[in-house]
């Protein structure tokens, strides 16, 4: 978990945002950040970002993978969430995170003549890869600074 904090100020009738921190990870930085803000004499409003990644990764079959092309819309993100990436990846196996179908692909069909000899047998004892779907959310909520869910 990281926060963000901004800053308002007053411009005649209007509020404008003035800046925004770097992700902060630690409650220290952020009321270190929210104090110098509150110090200011122009600072109207100071605001509390709470920011959550989630990370899943799905096992799936082969077969489960999406037609050949490219990557299929995303799943629909959970409420109050934004989907940032959705990749593919072979355990054991690098890279990490395959961009496209297509690498997916062609890493397996690699993976699967590494396991085969010449003679067309496979090895004994030899298994299939294990191939996860990886999606990862955002989450961002406005939190007060007057009732933190963090130590203050």
């Amino acid at each position: 978990m990281t926060w963000s904090v901004s800053v308002y100020r007053h411009s005649g009738d209007a509020e404008v945002h003035e800046y925004t921190s770097h992700r902060l990870t630690s409650a220290a930085l952020v009321r270190e950040h929210v104090d110098l803000a509150r110090e200011r004499p122009w600072v109207s409003r100071v605001a509390l970002t709470e920011h959550v990644r989630e990370v899943t990764r799905r096992a799936i079959a082969e077969s489960d993978l999406p037609v050949y092309g490219p990557l299929a819309t995303a799943p629909p993100a959970p409420v109050g969430g934004t989907v940032m990436a959705r990749f593919y990846e072979i355990e054991d196996s690098p890279p990490a995170g395959l961009p496209s179908l297509d690498d997916v692909r062609e890493r397996l069909l690699e993976l699967h003549r590494g396991t085969t000899h010449a003679s067309g047998a496979t090895e004994a004892g030899s298994t299939r890869p294990r191939l996860w779907e990886v999606t990862v959310v955002d989450f961002a909520r406005q939190v007060s600074d007057d009732a933190p869910p963090y130590p203050w």
